[in-house]
């Protein structure tokens, strides 16, 4: 093996052993966010139960602001500004009770929550419905799939999005 020969295999060996070195760097190195935090998870699943329980009392067949009135007395508190704001302007986008009397939204049961990042976690759950036959009998009248979207505002978690 001559000079060049010997040059090149050097350099080559420090190439791999360079990338070898930051593959593992990368694969190996800590996460840069916390752990999902006791305190905030508790607040998410009592501010996603509150809002599935207040879902009942949001007629959606009647006229939109009267929508928008059962909107703002129910769910205002418990939704961000801008999720408020596309509501109102689409009040179509509001979720509530569809019927005047029969199947009704009891609530909703959490499948799954998962952070998206520090200040956001996504809740994956079924809105569970209700008719007099199954509140006599017990059960439930049917399960909607929906996802929501918390995100804390000023300490406090809210409803950002809802699909």
């Amino acid at each position: 093996m001559n000079i060049n020969g010997l040059v090149r295999f050097i350099v080559v060996g420090m190439v791999v052993l360079l990338v070898i070195s930051v593959g593992m760097y990368f694969l190996f190195k800590p996460s840069t966010t916390s752990p999902p935090n006791e305190a905030d998870i508790n607040a998410i699943y009592r501010v996603v139960g509150e809002f599935g329980a207040r879902l009942k009392d949001v007629g959606l067949i009647a006229p939109d602001q009267d929508v928008i009135t059962a909107m703002d007395f129910n769910l205002k508190q418990l939704i961000t500004d801008r999720l408020y704001q596309a509501f109102v302007q689409d009040t179509s986008r509001i979720p509530g009770r569809a019927a005047s009397s029969s199947p009704w939204p009891e609530g909703i049961e959490i499948v799954s929550v998962q952070r998206l990042d520090n200040g956001s976690y996504a809740v994956v759950g079924n809105q569970i419905m209700m008719d007099s036959d199954a509140l006599a009998h017990g059960g439930n009248a049917g399960e909607t799939p929906i996802t929501l979207t918390l995100k804390k505002v000023n300490g406090t978690w809210l409803v950002d999005d809802v699909t």
